[in-house]
């Protein structure tokens, strides 16, 4: 009990260190380095972030830092044309011809200007587009023509204007009709914006990082928190994160039982370069009146139940239920209990170039055994009359609880992301569909929104795989093979 007030001091103060939003000089640095390598030169960087950001460089935030350095690394940010420059290259540069209702791509205008939208109308010459920021209404002449020059794999050309592009093909008007080329099937292509010729062109089925980006997988977190001022929701916890670099979750299910609960996450080391980015991060766990029932439930597995003579059999393999062989007083039965973690996590861009592929390993203790010699009955009675008794499986390997993960993600696509985990657990036991179910709604009797059942079978070793699809960048499901089976996540930005 004296270390309470240590730890609640530990976490104030990470709290209060980690909430310094300014730029960091590192940041810097890299910004400047991408913008040469763009062709940035002169005051075209300070226009730029004035322009899009309405400050100088040594006005941003590590937030806006970061963006930038994403959009640079992905091709996304184009050197702003001179006033000058503009007006006099304008009427060499090729105005659209073909602007559609329904049209779906990224625009490029006379001025310079990009934006990834959608035509919702056009009347009078003047183009009505559903942008991420809003409805524009522009002048017809301001879009530039986009034409492409495609050659695929099997040797077929095609030559025309690009009516539409999405993650995973080109829509263009040849002269004999429209055209659907899959990304992955391209060979080489030439792109043009206002007939000049684009010298970034996207190749192929590049993207640079997936539309999904993992805080943690299954239940074992990376060392990668939440986006400062983010908000999420899954189907076990709610969570918070303060900074880039410190995030704090609860588990409602205890909360609604009355275990209020804080698991702070904070990362004290992150590297970042243009293929690759390292992370190392420490996670606590608080509950302040934690079920002991639910302790037992999962370490069912390492409670003995024995017959004169006959072997024993662990707990969870028995007819009893927790309230048979549990004998606690009403002053014991909760517990504070803690719990915590390290975790090192690094991601790097695929070879292929189709986004990027990570890992992460890790390790986690927790004070769930200590007193655990008080919570049991010495003995039930079974149906027959005979005395079982019930003891603690005296094996080395429950002595202390531990888990031991290593990780794995990789961008299939934009939208699809494949992870993987394998694991060391000495309180980790497996399920069937039906029997997570029942946990999960605590039908079996065991507290609700949570996993803690007395049932399943011990699998010290053991691993899982599948797969996540982002809906939106706000949403995303997951599928695998081992308890709880379905992810759910959904992400609020920018609160």
């Amino acid at each position: 009990m004296k270390k309470q007030p240590f730890l609640m001091v530990l976490f104030l103060v990470t709290i209060l260190c980690a909430q310094d939003g300014t730029i960091l000089p590192g940041q810097k640095s890299a910004i400047r380095s991408l913008a040469t390598n763009a062709g940035f030169v002169g005051s075209d960087l300070t226009t730029y972030l004035i322009q899009n950001y309405g400050r100088d460089i040594n006005g941003l935030t590590r937030i806006d830092g970061a963006e930038i350095i994403k959009a640079f690394q992905a091709g996304a940010i184009v050197k702003p044309a001179p006033f000058v420059q503009t007006k006099q290259k304008s009427p060499t540069l090729e105005i659209a011809t073909i602007l559609d209702v329904g049209m779906k791509k990224r625009f490029h205008f006379r001025d310079g200007t990009i934006r990834d939208g959608e035509i919702l109308s056009i009347k009078d010459d003047i183009v009505s587009l559903q942008t991420g920021s809003g409805v524009f209404n522009i002048p017809s002449e301001e879009f530039l023509s986009e034409t492409a020059e495609i050659t695929n794999k099997k040797g077929e050309l095609f030559k025309g204007s690009v009516l539409g592009e999405t993650q995973e093909e080109f829509v263009v008007r040849t002269s004999y009709g429209d055209a659907v080329v899959p990304k992955r099937d391209i060979h080489t292509m030439n792109r043009y914006h206002g007939g000049i010729l684009d010298v970034k062109t996207e190749e192929k089925t590049k993207f640079y990082q997936g539309d999904e980006q993992v805080i943690s997988v299954f239940l074992d977190p990376t060392a990668f928190p939440l986006d400062g001022n983010t908000f999420y929701l899954s189907g076990l916890s709610v969570g918070f994160g303060l900074t880039d670099r410190f995030m704090i979750t609860t588990k409602f299910g205890s909360d609604f039982s009355g275990d209020l609960n804080l698991h702070p996450r904070m990362q004290f080391f992150h590297r970042k370069t243009a293929d690759k980015e390292v992370a190392a991060a420490w996670g606590l766990g608080f509950h302040r009146n934690y079920p002991v029932k639910s302790v037992v439930g999962k370490y069912s597995h390492a409670i003995n139940v024995t017959k004169v003579d006959s072997p024993s059999v662990g707990l969870n393999e028995s007819d009893y239920s927790v309230n048979d062989v549990v004998g606690l007083s009403q002053n014991n039965e909760r517990m504070l209990y803690a719990e915590a973690y390290i975790v090192f996590s690094s991601r790097r861009v695929n070879p292929t170039g189709r986004g990027k592929v990570g890992w992460t390993v890790g390790a986690k203790t927790s004070n769930a055994m200590m007193g655990r010699g008080d919570w049991l009955k010495s003995s039930v009675i079974d149906d027959l009359g005979d005395t079982l008794t019930l003891s603690w499986n005296s094996d080395v390997q429950y002595k202390v609880p531990f888990r031991f993960w290593m990780s794995l993600e990789y961008d299939l696509r934009k939208d699809v992301k494949f992870v993987g985990a394998a694991w060391v657990d000495n309180g980790y036991k497996t399920m069937t569909l039906n029997q997570s179910m029942s946990d999960y709604f605590g039908t079996d009797g065991s507290a609700g929104f949570s996993f803690d059942s007395l049932g399943g079978r011990n699998s010290l070793i053991d691993f899982d795989f599948g797969i996540l699809y982002a809906i939106n960048e706000n949403f995303r499901v997951g599928l695998h093979f081992q308890q709880p089976y379905v992810d759910i996540y959904w992400e609020f930005f920018e609160f």
